[in-house]
């Protein structure tokens, strides 16, 4: 079907024009493997990991992410998250699936997840919005990856209020506290297995490091995030 760019407007088939993916999405600084927070220098080794992940253990194992939370593409966030413009979520995957391949040589395999699975909502704010965001770009991602998806994975089992609105780490940390669970059915699917979490945006980590150590606490034995945007 005839469609637009998201950024530019112009006329094409993609969600986002080959010159706006050029411009804005082709530079891949260095990033710590862990949570992906930009490096202020590459020395080569890209296992290197950034001085906040060093100073404290984060429950997850490395981060992938396909740009920074800054302009143009945090206005495309907000355009799928608040703004119901779903078709952007395979744009997303898109992305993160190319980003997913960085520093693989050729002839080598991605160290891929046995599953995908996505940062659930709770079920308010699921029936206010109506739509998951991240499992929304979970659903092509895992399509490009040949992984299953398992949405069911996790629960949020209450509402949290919004990261955004708490002003400091330990009031984050104390805001997901408990947040998510595992159901019984969905418990022999984690044990021993590496685990794919997809969200849209990752500021802090707080949110997706909460969510690891309940996998964690259920035997997954490696856990990788698959972000958008990434907040600098």
């Amino acid at each position: 079907m005839p469609s637009c760019c998201a950024l530019c407007g112009q006329n094409g088939k993609r969600v986002i024009c080959d010159g706006c993916s050029r411009h804005y999405f082709s530079g891949r600084p260095p990033r710590c493997k862990q949570c992906a927070n930009r490096l202020p220098r590459f020395d080569g080794d890209n296992q290197a990991l950034c001085g906040n992940c060093l100073k404290q253990a984060r429950a997850f194992d490395a981060t992938i992410v396909a740009c920074d939370y800054a302009a143009p593409a945090d206005q495309l966030v907000l355009a799928l998250k608040f703004g119901g413009q779903l078709a952007l979520a395979p744009a997303f995957a898109q992305m993160l699936c190319e980003a997913s391949r960085i520093g693989v040589h050729p002839g080598q395999q991605p160290d891929l997840p046995d599953i995908l699975t996505a940062v659930p909502l709770s079920a308010q704010r699921l029936q206010q919005r109506g739509f998951n965001q991240a499992l929304e770009i979970a659903r092509p991602l895992a399509r490009l990856l040949g992984l299953g998806l398992q949405h069911r994975l996790l629960l949020r089992q209450r509402d949290t209020l919004p990261q955004s609105l708490a002003p400091d780490l330990e009031q984050r940390r104390r805001n997901l506290r408990q947040a998510f669970v595992v159901p019984p059915a969905a418990m022999a699917q984690i044990r021993g297995r590496h685990i794919g979490v997809v969200d849209d945006v990752m500021t802090t980590g707080e949110t997706l490091h909460a969510l690891a150590q309940t996998l964690r606490r259920h035997g997954a034995s490696r856990i990788t995030n698959f972000v958008f945007a990434r907040t600098p």
